[in-house]
């Protein structure tokens, strides 16, 4: 994290070399599930299932990296309504409508934050559309998150390799950001450099919560008129100069 708040810092001086040092910082974060979830809290249950999810057989039928290009208007609509929560509201019931029975099986954040702030949530607001509301204006981003692992938990669906390096990027930008504001409370010199990654840490959150908005709205258009699974595909490596016997052996 220190390494990412110091490239951010020289981006945020060097206005003209910010997209190669950003990209640079994207790349560092690793494209492999962590081993254990260090955060604490919600966000460590959040964590936990998302790493736990690695072992499903199935995949996204677009990926979260593809959502901008696949679908930029649902992209641009998503992120542009993730900070009102209409974004999260949306997503949460249309996950809920298709793959778990309707709203009346809808809990707060549906089970996964079993305790937030000493109240047990497990059995919270179950068929509360006020409830969905409160959720998802209260927290927006991190109710689409929960929209998203309710899918992926609903049909098995593991991250792609790029999820990971995505959500880590996103989410080291948001400490970098707050480490720089707690900076600029003592340092008056470091204001202008907090402002601005503040301003790119919040666009890049508002990026990846709409391509996560498009990458649900797909998954749903697709199993329109059916549940359909995409099974992950594991190449077979071919060694130079011919097939491996075990590529041969699976052609004979």
């Amino acid at each position: 994290i220190r390494s990412g708040a110091e490239c951010l810092l020289f981006a945020s001086s060097r206005p003209r070399h910010s997209a190669p040092l950003l990209m640079v910082c994207f790349l560092l974060c690793p494209d492999t599930p962590p081993e254990r979830a260090d955060a604490k809290g919600g966000k460590g249950v959040e964590q936990g299932k998302f790493i736990a999810a690695q072992h499903n057989p199935n995949q996204f039928a677009l990926g979260l990296k593809d959502a901008c290009c696949v679908q930029p208007g649902c992209c641009i609509l998503s992120g542009l309504g993730a900070p009102f929560g209409l974004t999260a509201c949306w997503t949460r019931k249309a996950v809920l409508d298709k793959y778990a029975g309707g709203m009346q099986n809808y809990v707060c954040f549906q089970g996964y934050i079993p305790n937030c702030c000493c109240m047990d949530t497990s059995d919270m607001c179950r068929g509360s559309e006020l409830g969905l509301c409160l959720e998802g204006c209260c927290c927006p981003v991190f109710s689409i998150s929960i929209a998203r692992l309710h899918l992926m938990d609903s049909k098995r669906i593991r991250p792609d390799p790029w999820d990971y390096q995505i959500i880590a990027f996103s989410n080291c930008l948001q400490l970098a950001s707050c480490i720089l504001d707690i900076i600029a409370i003592f340092v008056e010199e470091a204001r202008e450099a907090a402002n601005i990654v503040d301003l790119i840490a919040d666009l890049v959150t508002l990026s990846v919560a709409g391509c996560m908005g498009a990458q649900i709205n797909h998954e749903i258009k697709t199993d329109a008129n059916g549940i359909k699974e995409h099974p992950v595909v594991i190449g077979i490596p071919v060694a130079q100069g011919g097939p491996t016997p075990a590529a041969e052996e699976m052609a004979r």
